[in-house]
């Protein structure tokens, strides 16, 4: 089961996302991203530090994600993914599309 929790920080939206983000979650996720898209938040943060197993549905909803919010005009990260979710990014070339992060600090230095 995936979980969400939301804080705004300045004009930028933080998703932290746990537990197993799979097939399952993919309407949880879309409804995120359509709430994102009228937060008046310029960027938003997936934090997927507590994310303990991805599928590869999932993986394409978050990309799905990113071409949303961007043809909004909005733009979009990832901070702090764990192994084995890391290595499923990396297999996928997903950090070539998607500007990933290993904290949310670094992320906050990178957009501003």
């Amino acid at each position: 089961m995936m979980y969400v929790a939301e804080r705004m920080q300045d004009t930028t939206l933080v998703l932290m996302i746990s537990g197993r983000v799979t097939v399952y979650s993919r309407k949880v996720f879309q409804g995120m991203v359509k709430a994102a898209r009228f937060s008046g938040a310029k960027h938003i943060i997936f934090n997927m530090q507590g994310v303990t197993f991805m599928d590869s549905i999932a993986l394409g909803g978050l990309v799905l994600a990113y071409l949303d919010l961007n043809e909004n005009h909005m733009a979009m990260s990832v901070v702090e993914p764990r192994q084995p979710v890391k290595t499923l990014l990396e297999v996928a070339n997903f950090p070539d599309l998607i500007p990933t992060y290993p904290t949310e600090e670094t992320a906050f230095q990178a957009i501003q």
